[in-house]
């Protein structure tokens, strides 16, 4: 692994879930360094995302180690269904219909759908733990204005374009997106060519 990633509360994690066969991606600084990613420092907390219908499920799972119970968050930017944990010492934040509005473009994880269908499942300590399409952390990036996380996303893709492309122009399809937004992850992850807004559109 590229940062330290927190593998007890990973295990943990996924031995909970995985009971119940619940459907989840893990994201964030914890996904990225579960593929080799250097971010210069250990993840701070573990973000796990789900759809909303199924956050209540997950909090019932994870209730032992809870911290607070689900709520609505909703700033300017973002709109979610938020819940934090301490598992093996790691802080879990739980985050449901995730909806960022943000540079006049709207993105929303579809987890369910889209999110683990494409996820990668990445081993740990004999799991396979589901992490999401390296495409949502390019848009998801972008859109937060955290340029020196999407480039790491667009090197990981442009690592493997056969297989992380497709997934991301599945993501720029579904949503709403500025064309420059779209045009940008695609120079990203080195998959632009001229005429390629136009191919989409």
């Amino acid at each position: 692994m590229g940062s330290e990633v927190p593998a007890e509360a990973l295990a943990e994690l996924a031995a909970l879930l995985g009971s119940e066969e619940v459907v989840y991606v893990i994201g964030g600084s914890t996904g990225l360094a579960l593929r080799g990613a250097e971010l210069g420092r250990p993840p701070r907390d573990l973000d796990v995302y789900v759809d909303e219908e199924d956050v209540g499920d997950v909090h019932r799972l994870l209730r032992p180690y809870a911290l607070d119970v689900p709520e609505s968050s909703v700033t300017e930017r973002y709109r979610s269904t938020l819940s934090h944990y301490r598992i093996a010492g790691a802080m879990v934040e739980l985050v449901g219909g995730f909806r960022v509005s943000a540079r006049e473009s709207v993105y929303k994880t579809e987890v369910r759908e889209v999110l683990h269908p494409g996820c990668d499942l990445i081993g740990l300590e004999g799991t396979g733990l589901p992490v999401v399409p390296l495409g949502h952390e390019l848009i998801f990036n972008l859109l937060r204005e955290r340029l020196d996380r999407a480039e790491i996303a667009g090197k990981l893709i442009a690592a493997s374009p056969e297989k992380h492309v497709p997934k991301l122009r599945l993501l720029l399809d579904r949503n709403r997106l500025a064309p420059e937004i779209g045009e940008w992850a695609l120079r990203l992850a080195e998959a632009a060519a001229p005429g390629t807004r136009e191919e989409r559109s």
